[in-house]
């Protein structure tokens, strides 16, 4: 029995207590909250003030104040009639990032299950893949250039950028499988092997549906970490340049509204990409 049981001003006691505590925890929610809110608006004010100025008229410019409000600019990025046409590097950069974001999901998903079972060396394996993140892009895309011309590789934006950007991309997506995978409970795979099921059926019927929203975010982040590299595709990409490329070469010529319209709607359609993910992983989870 609580000892304090019989002290008439205990309860009392404890339900203010209890009440300071839920005070601070509301506090402490509306102050995170309101935190995070501020560091989003700070993140974004750039971009949204890049996409009202893509809406520019015809006589607009690139910066306030607007002069009218029209498509004008969009229609002019469709016809490639301002600033050359856009779309040849718009679908490599997409061809690109998604043969990145599959290669990045399938090596993710070995790498982290190989790293399941403690293998000898594991540990400079693990940091043999977080050399992606260490080096500077700028150096890792020089120095595979370099190494290319010395043995007489042609660099072109599906091979050798294909392979920087997989370097890249790979380390985000294993660390992302390694944080799911330590949260799995491995009773589960030794149930249904005890059961008769073969590993790869214990892989596709109980591990996968399980770390399957892992799968999605390293596909994520090979998508994107590739779409908008610049820096190591400078030297890998060769003639045939990527989006990223292509805009900062047009910085160097003109800046119109054009480029504040590409970057809008590359934006959009990320958001559009994350919100179609988001309600995937929300039908799932009700099913």
């Amino acid at each position: 029995m609580d000892g304090s049981a019989g002290i008439p001003w205990a309860p009392a006691t404890t339900r203010r207590r209890r009440f300071g505590h839920r005070a601070r925890s509301r506090i402490t929610a509306w102050v995170l909250g309101t935190l995070t809110v501020i560091f989003l608006l700070y993140q974004w004010l750039p971009i949204f003030t890049l996409s009202v100025l893509s809406f520019s008229g015809e006589n607009g410019g690139t910066t306030f104040p607007m002069n009218g409000v029209s498509l004008h600019w969009y229609r002019e990025l469709w016809e490639a009639s301002v600033m050359g046409d856009f779309k040849p590097p718009l679908g490599r950069s997409f061809l690109l990032a998604v043969a990145c974001a599959v290669t990045t999901c399938l090596l993710s998903v070995a790498a982290a299950q190989a790293m399941r079972g403690r293998f000898r060396g594991h540990d400079a394996f693990f940091y043999l893949i977080l050399l992606g993140i260490m080096a500077p892009g700028l150096l890792v895309g020089f120095g595979f250039a370099l190494l290319c011309r010395i043995l007489g590789i042609e660099t072109a934006w599906n091979t050798t950028a294909y392979l920087v950007h997989v370097s890249w991309a790979l380390p985000f997506g294993f660390l992302t499988m390694l944080a799911i995978f330590n949260r799995f409970d491995p009773r589960l795979e030794e149930a249904a092997l005890t059961l008769g099921a073969s590993r790869w059926t214990a892989f596709r019927r109980i591990t996968l549906p399980i770390v399957l929203p892992g799968v999605i975010g390293t596909l994520l982040f090979g998508f994107s970490l590739s779409y908008d590299e610049f820096a190591r595709s400078m030297f890998t990409t060769g003639a045939d340049i990527t989006l990223p490329l292509a805009v900062m070469a047009q910085l160097d010529r003109q800046l119109t509204p054009e480029l504040y319209a590409i970057g809008t709607a590359t934006t959009a359609a990320s958001l559009l990409a994350i919100l179609g993910t988001t309600a995937t992983l929300w039908l799932l989870r009700r099913r």
